[in-house]
């Protein structure tokens, strides 16, 4: 055998080798948080095959909270995650490469009162003991207190007294007449009214709708730049999983039902309702205008929360050039 054989031999395996090695696909690590939306979004996208079928191999890094996950964006301990848009422009405002590929989920929380309560409407707390599931810092607080500057003129941290609690420990206060109104998490929006004990005074995405157009989307998926930048098709491969599992959501009652089932409700009218409220919530839509409506979210919680909050809205935050 000659030697001229034998080394075009070895060229033409290594290059197999480099083109096997080059075929492999990449494994993409998700954070998402183990309940709401995100993870309704998520199971989909696995029980559906959604992500299968765009060739995505991943691993789910189960969150259970979103300060968390925050951390692990911002580490970069996952390529691909739910961010809070106020948490996720905060960090890239400090320095790290965080970017906003798509909105999830518009607010779907509401602010409650007892239903024999004297108060009529959201003005009518100034001064009082307001209940919030969310804490200061986070996007739901801060669409509230936006909402309340905007078109109430109150300052929520000066003008109320504000109690953070988890959602059912809200109820509980606001049974025991020591909260006046509360704004609750995702789930209590929809079961506590149904109940028959409270009433809504204020919708945070109805409001907003209402007054201003397009409610902004407190849940977005981010990625960092350097990962957006190496893998380009891999997350617009992602984004086209995504806008699939939002149409087959929006198709499928019985995704609700199956929902449903996993966090304690099984009622036909409470699942209906769950539907109606939280559905229209889900972004499918991603475009230039719905960035400005982000943008102008967070320009108002700039504004009115100041520095510790968000000193400064990033340039480059927000971007469509992964739209599929």
């Amino acid at each position: 055998m000659s030697r001229g054989f034998i080394v075009v031999s070895l060229l033409w395996l290594l290059t197999l080798a480099s083109s096997a090695a080059g075929a492999e696909v990449k494994k993409v690590t998700l954070g998402i948080l183990t309940s709401g939306s995100q993870d309704l979004i998520h199971n989909v996208m696995e029980q559906q095959k959604f992500l299968l079928k765009h060739n995505i191999s991943y691993e789910r890094i189960k969150v259970l909270n979103p300060a968390p996950l925050h951390l692990f964006l911002a580490e970069k301990r996952v390529d691909i995650g739910y961010g809070g848009v106020t948490a996720v422009a905060r960090a890239r405002a400090e320095g790290k490469d965080l970017i906003i590929v798509h909105g999830v989920f518009a607010p779907v929380n509401v602010v409650l009162v007892k239903k024999d309560s004297p108060i009529q409407s959201f003005a009518a707390l100034k001064g009082k003991r307001l209940g919030n599931f969310g804490g200061p810092g986070s996007a739901t607080t801060s669409m509230l207190m936006a909402i309340a500057k905007k078109w109430y003129g109150m300052d929520l941290q000066r003008e109320t007294e504000l109690i953070t609690a988890p959602g059912p420990a809200l109820a509980g206060l606001l049974d025991k007449d020591q909260l006046t109104a509360a704004l609750v998490g995702n789930q209590e929006s929809v079961t506590l009214p149904l109940a028959g004990k409270y009433r809504v005074i204020l919708n945070l995405s109805g409001e907003w709708e209402k007054r201003a157009g397009r409610a902004p989307a407190t849940v977005t998926v981010t990625t960092n730049e350097e990962f957006a930048k190496t893998n380009p098709d891999l997350v617009k491969r992602y984004l086209a999983a995504y806008v699939e599992a939002v149409r087959y959501i929006r198709t499928h009652r019985e995704v609700w039902e199956s929902y449903g089932a996993t966090i304690g409700i099984t009622s036909k009218e409470v699942v209906a309702e769950l539907q109606k409220a939280w559905g229209p919530r889900i972004l499918e839509k991603w475009d230039r205008q719905q960035m400005e409506v982000q943008r102008d979210f967070l320009e108002l919680v700039k504004e009115i929360l100041g520095p510790k909050v968000l000193k400064a809205v990033p340039e480059g935050l927000m971007t469509d050039a992964y739209n599929p």
